[in-house]
């Protein structure tokens, strides 16, 4: 199968998530023969803790810049200890905000995946609660994972996957090329329902079933709950399978649902206590008609 991670970006914040970030970064870059980019947003509240208001003088910028490049180059020594030889770790600091700085970031240095630690405690400084994801997956079509200090890409032994109303297949290549590293099982997400819309959705599971075939050597597992239908069922699934990662699309599989979920940007990579890979679709992803 093709390699699919080339290069990794790692946002990283001088906070307690930091480390977790990094070790699972260099744990992912060692398994998949990828280079790490470390980057940092300085953004005006990170600049000028008090008013952004153009009054502080310049030495204070310049000090703020030298302990983050500082801090900065103390993690990319730590980190280089730790990488096989030939890999590579490069680093940048960047002033703006943490969603278009991303953005432009990953377009320009080519990255495959990025990795955002998810703490069971919701900090406000935590890079999660700042940066939209799934935005962030959609405009960019770069894969982003959020990983717990339990995520280990060598034991990911069962992984979620939901399939709707398409076949995604960029989706199931990637959680493929996951499982086949860990030789861990595929568990296949549809709809049990009788009406027309569940009767498609389970041609789109037996579609992925047959792709997942082809590849050989998968253990795959189907499962068609009645009430399947949103972001919330398939952390209950997941949770109830002992799962290590749920990959799923951007759009309505990340998305909770509700007004109020949707207001308050209620994710499913915020609520789930299990890493979660957001995979923007392609957008020629394969559609069924019915017969």
């Amino acid at each position: 199968m093709q390699k699919l991670f080339n290069k990794i970006l790692v946002p990283v914040n001088f906070n307690r998530n930091t480390d977790l970030a990094l070790d699972k970064a260099i744990q992912l870059a060692n398994h998949f023969d990828c280079d790490i980019h470390l980057i940092h947003v300085q953004t005006p509240a990170a600049t000028f803790p008090f008013l952004y208001n153009g009054f502080f003088s310049g030495s204070f910028i310049t000090k703020s810049n030298e302990k983050c490049i500082s801090l900065l180059k103390e993690l990319e020594e730590r980190c280089k200890g730790k990488l096989q030889d030939g890999l590579l770790i490069t680093s940048a600091i960047v002033q703006g905000n943490w969603q278009s700085v991303l953005k432009q970031t990953i377009i320009a240095e080519h990255i495959d995946l990025v990795i955002i630690p998810k703490n069971r405690r919701k900090f406000g400084s935590a890079l999660i609660q700042q940066i939209d994801l799934n935005r962030l997956s959609q405009q960019t079509q770069c894969p982003v994972l959020t990983v717990t200090r339990s995520f280990n890409v060598n034991h990911l032994q069962n992984i979620v996957v939901p399939i709707n109303d398409s076949l995604p297949v960029r989706k199931l290549t990637i959680a493929t090329y996951l499982c086949r590293e860990a030789h861990g099982s595929i568990h296949l997400m549809g709809s049990g329902g009788n009406s027309y819309g569940g009767r498609e959705k389970r041609r789109y599971l037996i579609r992925a079933y047959q792709m997942l075939s082809d590849y050989g050597h998968i253990k795959i597992h189907c499962s068609l709950p009645e009430n399947y239908d949103n972001p919330a069922s398939t952390l209950a699934y997941a949770r109830n399978v002992k799962a290590d990662l749920i990959v799923v699309n951007t759009g309505k599989e990340s998305l909770l649902k509700g007004w109020w979920n949707k207001l308050r940007g209620k994710y499913l990579y915020k609520e789930s206590d299990i890493p979660v890979l957001i995979i923007a679709p392609q957008q020629d992803q394969v559609q069924l008609t019915l017969n």
